[in-house]
């Protein structure tokens, strides 16, 4: 944890501003510790992100392992990497290895893979990765050891069936989630709360010391880059210019960069279903193989799944697997701030042909009930829901 202090005029490395390359600890409200230095100041920002979380696994330390902190400082290509989680870091870094050549082993506790992803873009990412890598799902790592040749064993145990297997790797991933830093901070010196460990923050994210704003990962939210720039705007504005501005979140995007990528934003289908009810959504799809833009990509069965409340077609959620999908899904995200995000304002709008943004325009097109929707996605296109 760095500490930045601004004393006058310019920016880092420039006069004017003094940078601490040292741990920051509050000691007192309003004053904090670094090295030996004591710095007090009515106006502070705390971005101070997050960490790895590290399961507590038999013999992982003795082992040694890496994070997502850390793996890039590798100046040499592992033969073989075993990643223990399932979620974004683990597929990203994942597909990432596996294309530089790494034999690599993804084992997840969940029993879906990406879990925050529709059931059926997880099933499609699985399958797809599946092609370049190992993908465990439901499995837990028991214990860690090295062996006589230098390598290191993972036992894993199906949580169902209870079986274990054996993963050997040159090295170890851990990609299990993050945690908070502020065991390091101890931001309960200068009056902050906290809850759980993250800060706590009021809608114009300020803490519960005034004149002290937190933002990004620190606050254990939403733990993405384009937030904590949204943030960094609100935090100046409200620290620095004395403006009283809200932090409004109308809808938070995510990308998974895997190949396919996969794009979303909104709910999925069952958060939507108990929402609004079976009979109160409709969802559209549409196959970028059914777009000429991408039958000539060979995108195969990637696809566009959106999400409408059936009485006024409001878009409530879009998740989209395939190249791309970052960008596509944009059109639709930009919609989500007009305040009148409707499907026709999409399936009623111009697009170039041919272009992949037809596979967004044409998955409000074909608005269907649930039930229609996982007949096509399960007996036509053989993504099945688990």
């Amino acid at each position: 944890m760095w500490i930045w202090r601004r004393s006058g005029g310019g920016l880092l490395n420039t006069p004017g501003v003094e940078y601490y390359p040292l741990p920051a600890v509050f000691i007192s409200p309003y004053t904090l510790q670094v090295g030996e230095t004591t710095i007090t100041s009515h106006t502070i920002v705390l971005c101070t992100g997050s960490k790895p979380g590290i399961p507590t696994i038999d013999g992982l330390e003795e082992s040694g392992f890496l994070t997502s902190d850390t793996l890039l400082a590798l100046d040499t290509l592992p033969e073989s990497l075993a990643i223990i989680g399932g979620g974004n870091i683990a597929a990203e870094y994942g597909h990432f290895f596996a294309a530089m050549g790494s034999e690599v082993t993804i084992i997840g506790r969940n029993p879906q893979f990406l879990p925050d992803e529709e059931p059926e873009v997880s099933a499609l990412a699985k399958r797809k990765l599946s092609e370049h890598l190992t993908i465990f799902t439901n499995h837990e790592a028991k214990h860690v050891e090295k062996t006589s040749a230098g390598d290191k064993k993972v036992i894993i145990q199906d949580r169902k069936s209870k079986k274990r297997h054996e993963v050997k790797a040159a090295e170890i991933l851990i990609a299990t989630g993050r945690d908070p830093n502020t065991d390091i901070l101890q931001p309960e010196k200068s009056g902050i709360k906290t809850e759980k460990g993250w800060i706590s923050v009021n809608e114009y994210l300020e803490t519960s010391q005034p004149g002290i704003w937190a933002l990004g990962d620190a606050l254990g939210q939403f733990m993405f880059k384009h937030t904590a720039n949204y943030e960094a705007e609100v935090v100046f504005s409200n620290a620095i210019l004395r403006k009283n501005i809200r932090a409004d979140y109308p809808v938070v995007p995510r990308a998974v960069f895997t190949d396919p990528e996969i794009a979303a934003m909104g709910l999925r289908e069952q958060e939507a279903v108990e929402k609004y009810g079976k009979n109160g959504i409709l969802i559209g799809l549409h196959l970028y193989a059914d777009t000429a833009k991408g039958l000539a990509m060979g995108a195969g069965d990637c696809f566009a799944k959106v999400i409408v409340e059936r009485q006024n077609r409001r878009i409530i959620g879009a998740h989209i697997i395939g190249p791309q999908a970052s960008v596509l899904i944009q059109e639709i995200l930009d919609l989500m701030y007009t305040g009148n995000p409707t499907a026709n304002l999409v399936a009623k709008s111009m697009h170039i042909h041919p272009a992949l943004s037809e596979v967004v325009q044409r998955a409000f097109t074909s608005l269907m009930d649930p039930e229609q929707y996982h007949h096509l996605m399960e007996d036509h296109y053989g993504l099945f829901f688990a």
